[in-house]
C-alpha cells in the first residue's frame, strides 16, 4: 500500500458535529453495496482527515507521512485498525440511532483504542485550568487517538440521546442533532435535504395531476 494521499472526487466533509460521527462518515453508500465509496483509502488520507479537522498540526502532518514512507508495514497496520476503528463506530452510531444497544464487539473496539489514546495522553496547563492532550509524537497511532477518545466521550455522555442517522433512504451518514427542538433530519440540507424536499415536491405535484384526472 502507497502512503500517498488519494485523489478524491470531493473532499472530507464535516458536518457530523463530532470527530467520531464524521470519521463514522468517511464511507459513503453504505446501503448500495455496488455504489460503495471509500474516502480514506491509504494512511496518508487518515492523517489528512485528522489534519483538516484540527485534530493535529499541519507540521505533525507532514512528519508522520514521512515516517509511513519509511515504515510502510506499519502504516498499514495503523490504517486496518482505522478502517476497523471507523467501521465500530459507525456500527455503534447507528444502533444508537435506531434506539439499539450498540454490539458488543464494536464497544470492545471502540474502548480498546480509546484506552490506548489516553495512556499517550497527558495533562497540560490550558487557560481554563487543566485538560487532557496530547503530545505531537511522530506515533504513526497518533491520528487515531482524538477519534477513539471523541467516540468513547460520546458513548458514555448525555449527547449519546442525539445521535441521527440522516434519513435520506441511502445516505447513512450519522450526525449529533444540536438543534434547539431537536429536529434535524439530514446530514446536510444541500445534499440530502434538497434532494428528498425536491423529490418530494415532485411526487406531490405528480398526486395533484393524477388527482384532477
Amino acid at each position: 500500500m502507497q502512503h500517498i494521499p488519494t485523489v478524491l472526487d470531493h473532499g472530507f466533509e464535516y458536518i457530523g458535529g463530532d470527530i467520531a460521527a464524521d470519521f463514522a462518515n468517511t464511507t459513503s453508500n453504505r446501503y448500495e453495496p455496488e455504489q460503495l465509496h471509500e474516502h480514506i483509502q491509504t494512511y496518508a488520507d487518515l492523517v489528512e482527515f485528522t489534519r483538516l479537522a484540527g485534530a493535529i498540526r499541519p507540521a505533525l502532518a507532514r512528519r508522520l507521512i514521512g515516517e509511513a514512507q519509511q515504515h510502510p508495514e506499519k502504516a498499514t497496520q495503523i490504517y486496518r485498525r482505522s478502517a476497523a476503528l471507523r467501521e465500530a463506530v459507525w456500527g455503534a452510531l447507528s444502533r444508537i440511532a435506531a434506539d439499539k444497544e450498540p454490539a458488543a464487539a464494536d464497544v470492545a473496539v471502540i474502548s480498546r483504542e480509546a484506552a490506548d489514546a489516553l495512556s499517550h495522553a497527558e495533562v497540560v496547563k490550558t487557560d481554563d485550568g487543566f485538560a487532557w492532550e496530547w503530545p505531537d509524537a511522530d506515533d504513526l497511532a497518533r491520528p487515531l487517538w482524538p477519534i477513539a477518545r471523541a467516540a468513547a466521550d460520546l458513548l458514555t455522555s448525555d449527547a449519546r440521546a442525539h445521535v441521527r442517522e440522516c434519513a435520506d433512504d441511502t445516505c447513512a451518514w450519522l450526525f449529533i442533532d444540536r438543534t434547539k427542538n431537536h429536529s434535524r433530519r439530514w446530514c446536510d440540507m444541500n445534499g440530502c435535504g434538497t434532494r428528498n424536499k425536491v423529490r418530494d415536491f415532485r411526487e406531490r405535484q405528480r398526486r395533484a395531476v393524477r388527482t384532477k384526472r
